[in-house]
Order: structure tokens, then C-alpha cells, then sequence
């Protein structure tokens, strides 16, 4: 197994990747908007389940600005519930560079979401959209 190192962390060849920035639309986050100084981005932690009579995605949405630290982010939502047609309308199909957060927030957030399902809004039309109108 060939191991190289880079900056952004250690990269197995025929195993698995870690701790490196993500490129747009991969790894589960969606690039919302790319401006010359900020990045916006859905992390995608959940999919449509219907198992669980849960037909939509449940998102975490970031802000970055270009040149910062990785660890210097702000987060714009914990948590958003997000029908599958208000995902793909939030698709800007620009790459950028994203980072993985695990995020604790996301977890104390869904947790809510599972007891009050009928109480929460879900976005219907895309998420920048939907983050204006709360």
C-alpha cells in the first residue's frame, strides 16, 4: 500500500482519504454560492429514508471565507430540512473548496427535528432562499 502525506492530511493509496478538503457537489456537500471573498455550502448528513417515513434531506449549512483557517467557519444553519427538488435547485454546479466539519449542533438539532417533525418548516425552493425567509 503506497502512503503519501500532504498538507491537508494523509492520503492511503487503495484505502481510504481523510482529513482533505472536499471539492463542490462531492462527499456530500452542495456548493450554494462561490464569491470572490466567501464560500457557502450545504454538508448533506442525511438522506431521504422512507423506511422511516422521512422523504427529505437534512442539511447543515456553512460560510467560509477564502484564505481563512480551516477551523474559522460560521455556521448559517444547524440544521435544515430540505425536499429533494429544493437540493437540486440549490445545485450551482461551480467547484469550490469545501471543508467536513462534525458538528455537534447538527446532532443536538435533528435530535429536535425527530420529536416535532410536524412543527419544523422544510424548504421547498432552494436553500439560500430559505435561509433569507427565517
Amino acid at each position: 500500500m503506497l502512503i503519501a502525506s500532504s498538507r491537508f492530511g494523509l492520503i492511503l493509496a487503495f484505502g481510504a482519504v481523510t482529513a482533505l478538503p472536499a471539492l463542490a457537489e462531492s462527499a456530500g456537500n452542495v456548493v450554494l454560492s462561490v464569491t470572490p471573498r466567501v464560500v457557502r455550502w450545504a454538508a448533506i448528513h442525511k438522506t431521504p429514508d422512507p423506511r422511516h417515513s422521512d422523504p427529505f434531506y437534512h442539511v447543515q449549512v456553512f460560510e467560509k471565507e477564502k484564505g481563512t483557517k480551516p477551523w474559522v467557519y460560521k455556521i448559517l444553519a444547524p440544521h435544515l430540512v430540505v425536499t429533494p427538488d429544493a437540493l437540486n435547485a440549490s445545485r450551482i454546479g461551480t467547484k469550490a473548496r469545501t471543508f467536513h466539519y462534525k458538528n455537534v449542533e447538527f446532532g443536538y438539532a435533528y435530535d429536535a427535528w425527530l420529536k416535532g417533525r410536524d412543527n419544523t418548516p422544510v424548504c421547498r425552493t432552494d436553500i439560500l432562499n430559505c435561509l433569507n425567509r427565517r
